[in-house]
């Protein structure tokens, strides 16, 4: 009898020391969702006129009208970047509030050049007309299948935006649009050019392209990221727009043979249907480098 009774006594002590675990893990990763980091690159290239050595492009992609403006205003006002870049999701379907984008750029314009593109959220929704124009008419023009020159003086970089098709699952038909309409912008090689595409698991697709650093997003860090594996959840090239375990441009900076770099936030959102896991939301700030 009294061994089982310790035998009791111990397995309770092992419940209890596991949901005081559990508890104190849930409680640090709220906090940590609860507060936006800045996450800094350095990228260098042989392309980057002089004139735009240590050029910052400050990068908010998934934000889904999470309520971060205030923290990434902050941000904005501290690291002072030359650029601000929308890379799509500004919205979380089926709603179409874009205000926390709308705070972001009213407070940034007079100080950053602001462009933006869509997100599956965007490209997919019935407002999408009105939810692009309503971040040009707030100081951040869509950089829909178009690009801009960036001028600083008197040289020049080429910013190209990708347009999100309108499905979760592409075909190849759709990639090859992207694809198509990414080349059609780049018509100098020797400009040094950055493309803005939403989706990461497009890379393989478009790294090729002519573009020399790609800025994106979509897989959300992983939404469950585990030390020394990485994201967990999230989509691959694969079946593109198909969930997939372990993907592998989740997060970070890839470089693949001579194609172009690219570096992929893991988003800002707040969303209880991806609870993220060990994997705060960001903002990215990424430093120019000529060499």
């Amino acid at each position: 009898m009294r061994i089982f009774l310790n035998i009791i006594k111990w397995f309770l002590i092992v419940v209890c020391a596991l949901i005081l675990i559990a508890v104190t893990v849930l409680s640090i990763n709220g906090r940590m969702n609860d507060k936006v980091r800045l996450t800094e690159y350095t990228f260098s290239h042989p392309e980057i006129p002089r004139s735009f050595d240590g050029y910052r492009i400050m990068v908010i992609s998934d934000l889904h009208n999470a309520p971060f403006s205030d923290q990434i205003i902050e941000y904005i006002r501290n690291e002072e970047p030359d650029l601000v870049v929308f890379t799509g999701d500004m919205v979380q379907l089926p709603y179409y509030n874009v205000e926390e984008a709308s705070k972001i750029t009213k407070a940034a314009r007079s100080s950053a050049v602001l462009y933006a593109i869509s997100g599956n959220h965007e490209s997919q929704n019935e407002c999408y007309e009105d939810i692009m124009g309503r971040l040009w008419g707030d100081g951040a023009p869509p950089l829909e299948n178009d690009s801009v020159e960036i001028e600083k003086d008197g040289e020049s970089i080429l910013l190209v935006g990708a347009r999100d098709p309108k499905s979760d699952v592409l075909s190849q038909e759709q990639i090859d649009k992207v694809k198509e309409e990414i080349s059609e912008e780049i018509t100098d090689p020797s400009v040094f050019t950055v493309v803005l595409n939403h989706r990461a698991d497009l890379y393989p697709e478009i790294k090729d392209c002519g573009g020399d650093l790609i800025l994106a997003g979509h897989l959300h860090g992983g939404i469950i990221r585990l030390p020394f594996v990485g994201g967990v959840i999230g989509q691959d090239t694969g079946e593109a727009g198909k969930n997939t375990f372990f993907p592998k441009y989740d997060y970070g900076y890839f470089k693949e043979g001579d194609g172009a770099a690219m570096i992929v936030s893991g988003g800002c959102d707040q969303n209880p249907d991806k609870a993220r896991f060990f994997n705060p939301p960001e903002v990215v700030l990424v430093k120019l480098e000529a060499e």
